[in-house]
């Protein structure tokens, strides 16, 4: 039963811890495609084909594919919140995992469990390629048989979803957690970065002030920039 605190408190959360999270979404999209500049300059043209008019509405929303794909990818990379904790409430077992490691994990009641997505959405096990910036991966199915219990990552099992989740990667993509417990602002978090992110894309082009390399990287409740990210702004034309 859904209390009246119950949704004090989700609304709380959605719009509250929502905040630092999506800025740092977006944070990370210019980052990324300020070092790919051939990527930028796709994710303009399907700004500039769809948002002829520079309003947008739920529908012109459902034809930014390559912004969406940007969003997620940004999000695989430099995944908000990098570390999800959970407590074991029963005795479980988890399963051996890669390579055929079949004794398994036993976990006893009580455990506090750490799951670490950065290191899961950059294992070279479920993704190809995994540290490079590349939004079209996740129009391509993939799997591999030596990972036992994995269904492999397929673009069609969640028909309908505007953006990949982790039904459609079976569990190695987890921006969000899964299950009951997971944020309960996806949606809200990922139309809104892809709005903003239209709409910057849409007026400017950006390139980063000095090198890549000086923008440092800090973990905290999110994976932020240690002095900023510090950018040159063009109007386009």
């Amino acid at each position: 039963m859904l209390t009246t605190a119950r949704l004090r408190d989700d609304l709380m959360t959605m719009l509250i811890a929502g905040h630092e999270t999506t800025a740092a979404v977006l944070t990370w999209s210019i980052f990324l495609l300020a070092q790919n500049p051939t990527k930028m300059r796709k994710a303009q043209a399907e700004i500039d084909s769809v948002l002829i008019d520079g309003a947008i509405t739920a529908e012109k929303l459902k034809k930014l594919e390559y912004i969406r794909l940007i969003i997620v990818e940004a999000l695989r990379l430099y995944p908000q919140p990098p570390l999800l904790i959970r407590r074991s409430l029963r005795p479980d077992k988890l399963p051996g995992g890669y390579n055929g490691a079949k004794e398994g994990y036993e976990i006893p009641a009580g455990t506090d469990i750490f799951l670490s997505i950065y290191n899961l959405h950059r294992s070279p096990y479920f993704w190809d390629s995994p540290n490079e910036f590349e939004p079209e991966r996740f129009t391509v199915p993939k799997k591999d048989e030596n990972i036992e219990g994995w269904a492999g990552f397929d673009p069609d099992r969640s028909p309908g979803a505007m953006y990949p989740n982790e039904i459609i990667a079976d569990f190695a993509f987890l921006p969000f957690g899964g299950g009951p417990r997971k944020c309960v602002g996806d949606q809200f978090a990922l139309l809104e970065s892809t709005v903003a992110l239209a709409l910057l894309l849409q007026k400017f082009d950006v390139e980063l002030r000095g090198s890549p390399d000086e923008v440092e990287m800090v973990t905290g409740a999110t994976i932020h920039t240690k002095n900023g990210l510090w950018c040159r702004l063009r109007k386009r034309t």
